[in-house]
């Protein structure tokens, strides 16, 4: 008898949240999926809302290492109760 692993797929769309929001000493940072199955990392905009790329000084190992963000931080952040 043959034995048969499953492996759980997870699918590559591009734009979708793999790590966070992490809470880094500077902002708060995730890392979401590209289009080529890539990560790219985004940092949180306080002025705008919005998550945009960050800088080149935040790397992966860092966003990977930090504690998670919680919601209540992020929701000071966008304004929201």
């Amino acid at each position: 008898m043959k034995s048969q692993t499953q492996m759980m797929h997870v699918d590559t769309v591009p734009g979708r949240v793999l790590i966070g929001p992490k809470k880094l000493v500077s902002c708060y940072a995730r890392i979401v999926s590209q289009k080529d199955g890539s990560g790219r990392i985004e940092k949180f905009d306080t002025v705008s809302g919005c998550w945009l790329p960050a800088p080149e000084s935040v790397t992966f190992s860092e966003v990977w290492s930090a504690p998670a963000a919680g919601m209540f931080p992020l929701a000071q952040l966008v304004g929201k109760p």
